[in-house]
């Protein structure tokens, strides 16, 4: 239970245990993990490779569900939720920052940040609040710029500003400063901050960056699957 000085989590998990079975084997990617994610709350999750950190990533942001143990958004457990309860609540409460990207081709700057509304029926306020945020990062001058037109960090920039225009109240980060320098990694940073303060958004980032684990409230370790330290 959250005391009377600190908000109840957005997402919380109990004894958390994800198996795959491969080539005949099992492997436990997380191992018995517990976690509380509360709003406005700044989460650096960090760990050699093969830690279990990906598959964290993906329980947060209900890509997936426990093999055993209780994740709970809202006090419901996800993994009563089917498959259209979690795209529905994925589209509405979590906004993720993929490491490569993943930003179509064929679109432009401002096309690929409408892309997750395409579906609303709502065009001019999409193309509104799709040129706000390419503006709040910085990318007001390249709208119309398609992606092998945009650098690395503009790329990262444009996925930073489509994993928000649904106005999430949990932001999913993977490596999101991995591929900046550092004065558009602090930027990144300084639009979390915002986004924490003005919106009580939760930020929670996979990371190798120690810059970024800095940065962070708090400090998770994953080593093997479990939290250590």
């Amino acid at each position: 239970m959250a005391t009377a000085d600190e908000p109840e989590p957005i997402l919380r998990g109990q004894d958390v245990v994800r198996e795959y079975h491969t080539g005949g084997q099992t492997v436990r990617a997380l191992d018995g993990v517990d976690f509380a994610i509360r709003p406005a709350e700044f989460v650096a999750v960090v760990g050699p490779s093969g830690s279990g950190k990906s598959t964290l990533l993906n329980l947060l942001g209900l890509l997936d569900v426990p093999t055993s143990g209780r994740v709970e958004l809202g006090g419901e457990d996800v993994s009563t939720f089917d498959q259209g309860q979690r795209t529905r609540t994925r589209k509405r409460d979590v906004g993720f920052i993929f490491q490569s990207y993943y930003l179509i081709p064929t679109l432009t700057a401002l096309e690929n940040v409408e892309v997750p509304r395409l579906l609303d029926r709502t065009p001019v306020e999409t193309r509104e609040r799709a040129t706000a945020l390419l503006e709040r990062v910085g990318l007001g001058d390249r709208l119309d710029h398609a992606p092998d037109e945009l650098s690395g960090g503009q790329k990262q920039r444009v996925a930073t500003a489509r994993a928000l225009i649904n106005d999430p109240n949990l932001l999913l980060a993977d490596e999101p400063t991995g591929n900046l320098d550092r004065d558009t990694g602090d930027s990144i940073l300084d639009l979390f901050d915002d986004l924490r303060t003005e919106q009580d958004v939760a930020v929670v980032t996979v990371t190798h960056d120690e810059y970024v684990a800095d940065a962070a409230d708090r400090v998770v370790r994953l080593i093997d699957g479990e939290v250590r330290g």
